[in-house]
């Protein structure tokens, strides 16, 4: 368990076109142990979706664009791969759960067909014998493995990313990273999706990058927390660290927007003022124009990394001073 199965250092991931420079990713790093899940949080535009694609090198033609750092799967560098050989390690090695389950999934190949297209490309088998893995894999979601003929269109939201699921996990892979696995789905789906998630995630050792806006899933699944904003880790550290002891006010934000059964409130607390446009990403801390806690340093630096303990650091002026003041 001490042994990493990613390493994450340094990366900045842009998208350039002719209008302008999108600085998506900037200046990242997190590791990840074998068997551990990583929950990574922050709202929509903050470059969880383009962590992922960059790790799994599916980053847009011609306008994504890894400027500097490095992915290490088990000590290799994915960057120094050729496109033929991430094919061979996509699916294998990595797999990823996408967002939107209705649109990936081929509405016009049965479903078992699709569970065995990945286990013919990366297991020698015969044909034969790929569809038996589907069924099995079918059976493992929850879905009745004589439904391996059915199409996409037959299956409920809830069940398609079941489906979803048994196709990222068909090869065993090390990493699994999950994209917002249960946006789509409603409240007592989403609780069964992530039960078994889990459950298949124990059973088979896997590592998993959980992306979610949801911080109670990140309590109830994860082993660490990641916090992104505007393309950075503004904070990261184990979920009891991390929620127990929130350090960075953009951490503190989102826990207070959480609604509470326990106090009566006319309005609940919202995160004031937009995202930061990542096209125009200011030379100080990017969160200070929405900050509630800044301060003069704030508006004319960029802070850096402070560690809170071994297991829990911040990206933060104010948590500097409070420290250096002790």
């Amino acid at each position: 368990m001490s042994t990493n199965i990613l390493n994450v250092k340094d990366l900045v991931i842009h998208y350039e076109t002719d209008e302008e420079v999108v600085e998506a990713v900037n200046n990242i790093s997190f590791e990840i142990k074998k068997g551990e899940v990583l929950g990574l949080v922050g709202e929509t535009g903050a470059g969880k979706t383009t962590t992922a694609l960059g790790i799994m090198g599916l980053l847009p033609d011609k306008v994504g664009h890894v400027i500097q750092g490095s992915v290490e799967l088990e000590g290799e560098n994915l960057f120094d791969k050729s496109a033929r050989e991430m094919r061979k390690v996509r699916g294998k090695k990595i797999s990823m759960i996408f967002q939107d389950p209705m649109t990936a999934l081929n509405p016009v190949k049965p479903v078992g067909d699709q569970i065995a297209e990945v286990i013919l490309l990366h297991d020698r088998c015969s044909k034969a014998e790929a569809l038996q893995r589907a069924q099995k894999m079918l059976a493992m979601v929850g879905i009745v493995p004589e439904r391996y003929k059915d199409y996409p269109h037959q299956f409920s939201g809830g069940m398609k990313q079941r489906i979803v699921i048994a196709i990222a996990l068909a090869c065993e892979p090390e990493l699994l990273i999950a994209d917002e696995p249960t946006t789509a789905l409603d409240v007592t789906i989403q609780a069964q999706i992530l039960d078994m998630m889990r459950s298949l995630q124990q059973k088979q050792g896997t590592s998993m990058i959980l992306i979610t806006h949801d911080l109670g899933v990140v309590a109830e699944m994860c082993d660490h927390c990641a916090v992104m904003y505007a393309g950075e880790l503004v904070e990261y550290g184990t979920v009891e660290e991390v929620f127990d002891h929130p350090k960075h006010p953009y951490t503190k934000a989102l826990y207070q927007s959480i609604p509470s059964l326990d106090k009566d409130v006319k309005r609940l607390r919202v995160v004031p003022g937009m995202v930061t446009d990542p096209s125009k990403l200011p030379c100080c801390c990017s969160f200070a124009d929405r900050c509630t806690e800044k301060c003069e340093q704030c508006e004319s630096g960029d802070p850096r990394i402070v560690n809170v303990n071994e297991e829990h650091w911040v990206k933060c002026f104010n948590y500097r001073a409070e420290k250096e003041e002790k």
